[in-house]
């Protein structure tokens, strides 16, 4: 006869991988808030500007319009998450992006042009800061793999674009109405998928957590500083880049390659990036994320070859989307849990703050000189500032 000693259930760790599944869904909202809502623009741009008669001041504009709009949601992501709920407010801001990208199809006047971009960044930011919170939560193994994942969706929503779009609009001039449909279309359905999985992700605050939202910011100035200098910096170049290739000469082709190599290296890059920002200490990783996307920005800048567009597609896809997972993983190994959400709407509204006056100065740049080009050189000289300031977090 044997014995048996009871000694209670037997716990085992989570497997570090066990919210992948989560993780790549909510990457589908970073792919409407980014691929489709912000870079795909940058495609549509050159049509609409033709058949609305913008200027390049004008047309960055919209984009400023739709930073302030970021930068709006950005202080709103937190406290309406605790008084509604993450996964609440999350799937309804991810309905309200494809609405607008659907509206978007329907308007022909500035004015109202403007007042949608900058609902739509209201939108758009509170996907961002709530999804990458939910993310982090997904995994808490592994939160820079699940940061850079989560970010990586961008670049499937750049490749997706950038395949589909320039042959898209070459078929009918004022093509760009149905092609902002076909993106809220693709929107409504990502909205369904990521805003379920967030839902599964979500809880409802304790009083506790919310009462301890005391800020950690101090502690984050140089990346919070750096971060404005990045958006400034880097939306120049995402905003005109399509219209520099249509100056240059370059076709419908090179710029549906050049996008989707945007997008390819961006989703190529995740890995990568993930590895070594876990590594990586906080004044090194953004610092060195700065520096690579500086480094992107300036080849189709000195030449029109195809040599160049291919080493900036390459060096920028692959390291642009890696900065704002590389400032959560900042916030997110420097301050608690419960500050962690206000920590992520700061970094996302000065990240905003920069992407509202970086396409408006260098539209403005362009439009004074008669050069485009002069105006997207202003997004290497904010980023070489980047890498400077970011070098001074702890």
């Amino acid at each position: 006869m044997s014995t048996a000693t009871h000694t209670g259930p037997q716990w085992a760790p989570d497997p570090p991988w066990r919210g992948l599944p989560q993780v790549l869904a909510l990457a589908l909202s970073p792919m409407v808030a980014l691929g489709f809502s912000r870079f795909a623009y940058a495609l549509l741009l050159p049509g609409m500007q033709s058949d609305l008669g913008w200027s390049l001041s004008q047309a960055g504009a919209l984009n400023t319009a739709n930073g302030l709009g970021y930068l709006l949601g950005a202080m709103l992501a937190a406290p309406l998450a605790r008084r509604w709920g993450t996964g609440r407010c999350f799937a309804w801001a991810m309905l309200a992006s494809a609405l607008a990208l659907l509206v978007s199809g329907l308007l022909r006047d500035w004015h109202l042009f403007m007042a949608l971009r900058c609902l739509g960044g209201v939108s758009t930011a509170i996907i961002f800061v709530l999804g990458t919170a939910l993310a982090t939560r997904a995994m808490p193994q592994r939160p820079a793999s699940a940061l850079t994942l989560y970010f990586g969706g961008s670049g499937m929503g750049m490749v997706l674009a950038g395949s589909v779009l320039p042959l898209w609009l070459d078929t009918d001039r004022a093509g760009w109405q149905t092609a902002w449909w076909g993106l809220g279309v693709a929107s409504a359905v990502a909205a369904l998928i990521a805003g379920r999985a967030a839902r599964s992700l979500s809880s409802p605050p304790t009083p506790s957590a919310v009462a301890s939202q005391a800020s950690g910011l101090p502690q984050l100035w140089p990346i919070l500083v750096a971060n404005a200098l990045f958006g400034a910096g880097y939306v120049g170049y995402t905003t005109f880049v399509i219209a520099l290739l249509r100056q240059q000469g370059h076709g419908s082709l090179a710029t549906a390659l050049f996008f989707c190599g945007l997008g390819l290296a961006s989703l190529g890059a995740t890995a990568m990036w993930g590895k070594g920002l876990a590594r990586l200490r906080n004044h090194q990783g953004f610092a060195l994320v700065c520096a690579c996307v500086c480094l992107g920005t300036v080849p189709v800048l000195l030449s029109s070859s195809w040599a160049a567009l291919v080493v900036s597609a390459v060096v920028f896809g692959a390291s642009f989307m890696a900065g704002p997972a590389a400032v959560s993983l900042v916030a997110q190994r420097r301050l608690p849990t419960t500050q962690l959400a206000g920590a992520l709407g700061a970094l996302t509204a000065t990240f905003s703050f920069g992407q509202a006056l970086g396409p408006l100065a260098a539209g403005w740049v362009a439009d004074v000189t008669g050069q485009l080009a002069m105006g997207l050189w202003l997004g290497p000289l904010l980023l070489a500032c980047a890498v400077v300031v970011s070098r001074a977090q702890r």
